[in-house]
């Protein structure tokens, strides 16, 4: 996508249409022209012991934060866009779930202690849910985050991961070879392409917002080998890194 491209789409309304396997899958977002309002529900009323319990937990890993950090898992979570300044990210964000409620294409979701102790609860890219369309340059979950946690994204030059090729989950190098690639169709950016069988990513154009992962074929059948991987899906990515 051009940059004019881009001040076109922010906008107009964006559909996008991904289809695999005679399935259709589709996400349309109008311009936003306002910070769309948290529709939460109600929390649920909180013991005194769950309470002090809460202050405990909190006190251990602000403690002990830079060794749980160490082996939390957190070098490998996707984080919203605007989040990838992670030290930045982790002082400010308070997982109060304003940016999930907001975001218009359910990706984003709370982390889980399988994602790492000390990413619990803090908002994470799911890419099994939905993907990334940039809410056509307005950033719903930016908008809508009360503490600055998530701060400016130029989905030009920053990314929030990397799309990878798992060869052993890609119907593209399987036995049969047979995929017509959803994953190329259903990126905006144009960093996905087909060469010689081959599916090759441009790493200067991807910008990690999961549209190829959400789209492939693989992952509607469950993983070849029984890893749970997709044919292509979005992994972390640092400042530096190739």
């Amino acid at each position: 996508m051009s940059r004019s491209s881009w001040t076109t789409w922010r906008s107009a309304s964006v559909g996008v249409a991904m289809k695999s396997k005679g399935r259709t899958v589709e996400s349309k977002t109008g311009a936003c022209e306002a910070p769309m309002e948290f529709e939460g529900k109600a929390p649920k009323a909180v013991s005194r012991r769950r309470v002090i319990e809460g202050a405990v937990a909190l006190g251990v890993l602000a403690a002990f934060g830079g060794t749980v950090r160490a082996f939390g898992g957190e070098g490998d979570a996707l984080y919203p866009p605007g989040g990838q300044d992670i030290d930045g990210f982790w002082d400010s964000c308070i997982r109060c779930g304003r940016c999930i409620g907001a975001c218009p294409t359910k990706v984003i979701a709370p982390g889980t202690l399988d994602d790492g102790v000390v990413n619990a609860r803090l908002p994470l890219m799911n890419f099994r849910l939905g993907y990334c369309d940039m809410c056509d340059g307005t950033f719903r979950c930016a908008a809508n985050c009360p503490t600055g946690a998530l701060r400016s994204f130029d989905p030009y030059v920053d990314k929030i991961g990397m799309a990878r090729v798992n060869e052993s989950e890609c119907e593209l190098y399987g036995v049969s070879a047979h995929c017509n690639a959803p994953c190329v169709e259903a990126c905006a950016w144009e960093a996905l392409a087909v060469e010689d069988g081959r599916l090759i990513v441009d790493e200067e154009k991807c910008n990690g917002c999961g549209a190829c992962e959400f789209a492939c074929v693989a992952g509607s059948y469950g993983s070849y080998g029984g890893t749970g991987l997709r044919g292509i899906s979005i992994v972390a990515w640092r400042e530096g890194e190739r």
